[in-house]
């Protein structure tokens, strides 16, 4: 009696911790994510009598929303190049497609997601395209916050914005291209 005891708090206690580390690793990939959203760029030329400043600074901060289903919409970048739409069903079941450009905005490919989960702000699923290719889809629910002006000190606009963002990667001759990929809310 007394080892079938231990053994039910040994299964409790390796359930415990795995379902802590599951955790703890969504909540690092959702804060790695939001980190490599971010962009801060500056530049400044000066030639003769012409000077040109120009500030960016974009910053990202996860949204939690009480209810998965609150998530579900269509989410589409700025130049219309990339779309995801989103549905949740009251069990928490997602689902999607969508579709995206290659870099270079020549062709776009149709994909729908497999496997999609939302666990906190974070979605991950498996983009499926037409010809059967996958791609690995790990995205974050968030605010961007985007500053632009002359430089830190003159400041001309801020804008927040609710959206879906990702890092694309596209491999072109065994050289890697990374995107950040930002992907607004659309009521």
């Amino acid at each position: 009696m007394r080892r079938i005891f231990i053994s039910f708090i040994v299964i409790i206690l390796w359930v415990g911790l795995n379902s802590n580390v599951l955790a703890q690793n969504t909540e690092q990939k959702t804060q790695d994510l939001i980190s490599a959203l971010g962009k801060t760029k500056y530049k400044k030329k000066e030639k003769k009598n012409f000077s040109f400043e120009l500030y960016i600074d974009i910053k990202s901060e996860a949204v939690v929303k009480p209810d998965v289903r609150d998530y579900a919409g269509v989410y589409q970048s700025a130049d219309a190049d990339y779309q995801i739409e989103l549905r949740v069903a009251a069990d928490g079941k997602v689902e999607g497609n969508g579709y995206g450009s290659l870099f270079d905005n020549s062709q776009k490919r149709n994909f729908t997601l497999k496997d999609a989960r939302i666990d906190g702000a974070l979605l991950t699923a498996t983009k499926v395209f037409a010809d059967g290719r996958t791609e690995k889809l790990e995205a974050v629910f968030n605010n961007r916050t985007m500053i632009e002006g002359k430089n830190p000190n003159e400041i001309t606009s801020r804008e927040t914005k609710y959206g879906l963002g990702f890092i694309d990667i596209f491999g072109t001759g065994g050289a890697n291209i990374t995107n950040r990929v930002f992907l607004e809310f659309k009521p």
